[in-house]
């Protein structure tokens, strides 16, 4: 088979990173895993090389986003660890430093301002380029005569204002005046991020060249996308790749499995309901969406998928016969696999011992964990899957270049 004969044989390549607060810091550690694997298989390759199309909502969105413009999973894990207290600051409602947003907009203000969170995205040296924020439509190209960006960026937020979900990318050669194009990188990020009750939404602006001024509300592409595999599997299908050549691995940010029993939710209503909404609506609507990309792609087993994602609690013990009804252990019992401690299930605990724990979880997970596609069927260690993934079928690893 000669290179170009084994060029249309490679697949097209997706990264496809979740939501979850500063349990970005997981993704960022596994991540650092996949780059290891890629370096070690690929003839040194970096994840921008090997990786055609990446999506990422809400954290997902800044790790997305930072390795498209040159920066290493180590330094994001650094980041987490660095900065995660500028972003959530604190953990009670009532803490002092929310007073200013009580005072300014009630007992319905967000928890946090996103002064640090802008801040912290800001503060990122590969966002800017000759002393300007970079807009979106210049990542991953290094000339503006560049067609095809490397890699192709995919970042879902939630317009409020049109009830739809806005898929933020770089590439859109059928639309080459899309709005968004002329946004700054780091506003692209913070809409992404701007977690319901955690976070203000973010406004776009801007003004036509009929002088027509508009306003785009946007908030946390979790509400509708936290897993944004399937928005990357559709925009690649839009681009003209079949769903028979794409390849998806695909990155949590770690599963809250706290069960919540009836007579503790009967009598929620309002308050009770948006305290959970990031660990009831949007874990769940990403598991529904993580289960579909599954069965596209044709299972563990095709090669093609890959997802890498862990319980942070073990919740329930051992369901006999293969029943789908699991004994519910002891809130003292629901401790972490590896950790055999509780690990914090928030995502905008941000303490220092906290996020050690989480790295410590991931570590486990990656030292001798495994890759489940459900509560029973298991496929091998999760370094062992990585490292199949990466290499794909007996044809693609004969060649780690990207189509042309």
């Amino acid at each position: 088979m000669n290179e170009t004969e084994l060029a249309t044989k490679r697949p097209f390549r997706i990264l496809s990173l979740d939501g979850g607060g500063i349990r970005g810091v997981i993704s960022a550690r596994i991540l650092q895993e996949v780059e290891k694997a890629i370096r070690e298989q690929c003839n040194g390759q970096s994840l921008t090389e090997y990786f055609d199309m990446i999506a990422g909502t809400s954290t997902g969105s800044l790790i997305a986003a930072a390795v498209a413009v040159g920066y290493s999973p180590s330094t994001l894990v650094d980041i987490y660890q660095n900065e995660g207290t500028k972003i959530f600051p604190y953990q009670k409602l009532m803490d002092p430093r929310r007073w200013k947003l009580l005072l300014q907009n009630g007992p319905s203000a967000p928890k946090f301002s996103n002064e640090g969170l802008i801040g912290v995205i800001q503060g990122l040296e590969k966002f800017k380029k000759g002393g300007e924020y970079i807009k979106l439509r210049d990542v991953g190209r290094e000339s503006p005569e560049q067609a095809v960006p490397n890699p192709i960026l995919v970042i879902p937020a939630f317009d409020t204002k049109y009830r739809n979900t806005t898929v933020f990318t770089n590439y859109r050669p059928s639309d080459k005046k899309k709005w968004y194009l002329e946004q700054p990188l780091w506003k692209i990020c913070l809409s992404s991020a701007s977690a319901p009750t955690f976070f203000p939404p973010c406004e776009f602006t801007n003004t036509e060249a009929n002088g027509e001024e508009w306003s785009f509300p946007h908030v946390d592409g979790g509400v509708t996308a936290n897993n944004p595999a399937l928005c990357a599997i559709s925009r690649a299908i839009e681009l003209g790749h079949k769903l028979e050549n794409i390849q998806l691995l695909s990155i949590g940010t770690g599963q809250n499995k706290n069960p919540m029993e009836f007579n503790e939710i009967k009598g929620w209503g309002l308050v009770q309901w948006g305290l959970h909404i990031s660990d009831v609506f949007m874990e769940g609507q990403a598991e529904v969406q993580g289960n579909i990309c599954l069965n596209l792609l044709g299972g563990f087993k095709s090669n093609r998928y890959l997802r890498l994602q862990f319980d942070l609690n073990k919740a329930f013990g051992e369901a006999p016969n293969y029943l789908a009804r699991a004994p519910i252990l002891r809130p003292a019992e629901r401790v972490n696999t590896w950790l055999k401690k509780h690990l914090s299930e928030a995502m905008d605990d941000a303490r220092n011992d906290s996020v050690e724990a989480l790295l410590e979880a991931t570590n486990g997970y990656l030292e001798s964990g495994n890759v489940y596609d459900s509560r029973f069927q298991h496929y091998g260690p999760v370094k062992e899957n990585i490292k199949q993934f990466v290499l794909g079928s007996t044809e693609d690893r004969a060649c780690c270049q990207k189509q042309a």
